[in-house]
Formats: structure tokens, sequence, C-alpha cells
């Protein structure tokens, strides 16, 4: 074993009730894991909040919607579906119809938003599971059906607001059978947002033959993907990201995340500091064994690497710690939801929690170079001692 490496490990394995520098050392090992774990916490609870958000989003919105600039219907004719399927990239495409309507049931009115589709696939995460849905019927948010009262296999009447002139009568009333209802953890969607299959969207909207847009999705990556379509798709249409349907919200998160981590990091950084603190009393409190080191012949740079690695295990100790504490808590907040959210605000119902292995590898070892580098203030006293008059001292 490295000589520097077993005079280092001497402070852990001595045991010494009567050692400030001990119980230093493992007060500063426990502070620095408070604040590793601090700032591992609240990154995975950044991260978590990001990632939950965005599958949810993708999974009602999809990756892409392909549509034109002014929002004008596009003809099925035009073939844009063979169109994008046959680019380099592979995608999965559907037709979507989207436009406004109110619901009705007795005297209670609701607006929203009405999207025919073929196939609503793998919604297990929302309630409702893949399906296709017949004509003449509508699939809606639980907090719509909640709003106004209304159960499955019960019979909804609903007018589109496409042709709409600001006079009641003008509208055309519909019965719509409620076939089932969705739960998006999004209350904003679930209580906006139905759905119906094509055909009858087409019907609803006088828009037959055309529809809305296309929905884009793959497994690829999001930019690779627009970069390539975007070889392929020329004006007047256009594509839209999800980020770019709710760039308010992430751009929330990445203005919340800089300080946030700040903050945090300002806490482990505290811990670094007690390391800083401990190598003082250390050099302080282990003067005599300076001096006898000195003596048998070890330059003053040998005995400094001795103290800068006794840093070093500190604090990689205490990062250790640290992450294994966070990466405990995050498994058990994934697994049982012990921390819960009210969903109408956070359109989740528990606390999010995402550990990412890569940062954390990268808090470990930046904690441990900046431990190391803690430790060369306080080792410059030891270039001050004279070991003779240390050991006339003793």
């Amino acid at each position: 074993m490295n000589l520097y490496l077993q005079f280092a490990l001497r402070y852990f394995y001595k045991k010494d009730d009567r050692s400030f520098s001990s119980n230093a050392i493992n007060l500063a090992i426990i502070g620095l894991a408070i604040g590793v774990f601090s700032l591992l916490m609240t990154i995975s609870v950044i991260n978590g909040f990001e990632e939950v958000l965005s599958n949810k989003i993708i999974r009602v919105d999809g990756k892409i919607r392909l549509k034109t600039i002014l929002g004008s219907p596009i003809k099925e004719s035009e073939g844009l579906d063979s169109l994008i399927i046959n680019s380099n990239s592979e995608i999965k495409i559907k037709p979507y119809i989207r436009g406004s309507a109110v619901v009705f049931k007795n005297k209670m009115t609701e607006a929203i938003i009405l999207e025919g589709v073929d196939y609503l696939k793998d919604y297990n995460g929302i309630g409702i599971g893949g399906r296709y849905i017949k004509d003449d019927e509508i699939i809606i948010g639980n907090s719509l059906g909640n709003n106004i009262d209304l159960d499955s296999n019960e019979i909804l009447m609903i007018a589109p607001l496409s042709d709409f002139e600001g006079n009641p009568m003008s509208l055309r009333y519909n019965k719509l059978l409620v076939k089932g209802k969705f739960k998006t953890g999004m209350d904003e969607y679930d209580k906006s947002l139905a759905y119906v299959n094509i055909k009858t969207a087409q019907k609803l909207f006088n828009m037959r033959g055309m529809v809305s847009g296309y929905i884009i999705n793959s497994n690829g990556d999001l930019d690779f993907l627009i970069n390539d379509l975007n070889e392929t798709i020329n004006y007047p249409y256009f594509l839209e990201s999800w980020r770019d349907r709710h760039q308010i919200i992430f751009q929330w998160i990445n203005t919340q995340k800089i300080p946030i981590i700040i903050i945090f990091g300002l806490i482990a950084l505290v811990g670094v500091i007690n390391i800083l603190a401990t190598i003082s009393l250390m050099i302080n409190e282990k003067s005599a064994e300076i001096a006898i080191l000195g003596a048998q012949g070890f330059q003053k740079n040998q005995i400094r690497k001795i103290y800068l690695l006794q840093a070093g295990i500190v604090g990689l100790i205490g990062s250790l710690l640290g992450s294994f504490a966070s990466l405990f808590c995050i498994y058990f907040q994934n697994k049982y939801k012990i921390i819960s959210l009210p969903e109408e605000v956070y359109f989740m119902d528990s606390l999010p929690v995402s550990f990412s292995y890569s940062i954390c590898i990268i808090v470990i070892i930046m904690t441990f170079f900046v431990s190391i580098f803690s430790g060369l203030l306080p080792t410059r006293s030891i270039f001050k001692y004279k070991v003779s008059n240390l050991l006339a001292k003793e």
C-alpha cells in the first residue's frame, strides 16, 4: 500500500476518544454527507419534475405535430403522411383533427378541446388503455366528467364552435355516447380535452376529407428528427414539437434550476469548509508526529501530501455516504410515494424524483478534488514548523 495512504488511513483506524481531531473528522464527514445529500436530492427532484411532465405531455400530444402556418385544414389527398414516412427517420404518424366545442348536460356547460384520432395508443398511463373509438362515441377527461356529473354510457350533447357567429341559435347540436374517461395526471388536460374518432370529428367540424395535421412519434432524438423532417416539409407546413407547445413551463423549470442548485451547492461547500477546519486542527494536534516524521527524513512536501490525501479521503467518504442516502430516499419515494402533491397544482400526485448516476459520479469526483484543494491552505503551516523546535517542545 502507498506509504502516504497508510499514514492517512491511520487516523481512521486509530481509536482515541481523547483526540479532538478524530471527532472533527467524523463531524466533517457527516456535514459533507448532508451537503451532498441535499444537492443530489435537489437535482433529482428537478430532473424528476421535468422527466415526468415531459413523458405525460408526449403521451398526450405526441413528440411533433405537423400543421399549416395559419392553422388551415390539410387535405388528406395531399399525401403528406406518405411523404413523411419515406423520410430517413423511423417514425409513426397518425392524422388528427382538433377544434373547440361546448358540451351540455342539463343546465351545465363546459368549453372543451375536441380531438379526433383514429386510435388512442398505449394510454395505460392515463387510465383507458389502447383502444379504437367508434363513430359517435366520445372519451372525456376525468375532471370534465366530475365537473358536469357525467358517467360512462351516458349521452352527451356537444356543439362545435367552428361555425359559431355569436348567435347561440346557430350552434349545431350533436349527441355522443360517453364511452370512457381518462386521467393524464394533468388537470388542465383532464378538464378540457376529449377524444372522438376521425370520422366523427370531420362530421362535427365540416372537414370531410381534411385533417388539422399529423402527430409524429419516434424513439429517436427530437432535434435530429426535426432536422431530418425539415428537409422534407416545406411552406406552408411547419413542425411544432412538444417543447415548442409548452416552452413556458420548461423555461420556468430551467429558470428555477440554476439558483436552486447554487443554493444547495453552497450547503455542500459548508461541508468542504469543515474539512479545512479539520485539517487545521489535525496539523496543530499532530505537531509532534510531524516533527518525528521530519526527524526520520520526511520532507515537508511529503508530509503535506499525507494531510492532503487525508482531506481527500474525508471528502470521498462524505460524498459516498450522501450519495447512498439520496439513492435510498429516492428508491422509497418512487416505490411508496411517501411525499404526495396536489395534482391540480403540480400535474402529478406525488413528488417525482429521478436519480442520475452520471451526475452523482460527477459530484463525487468534484467533491474529492475540492476536498483535496481545501487542504492546501491549512497545510501551509507545516512549512512554518522547525523540527528542532517541535522536538524540544515535546
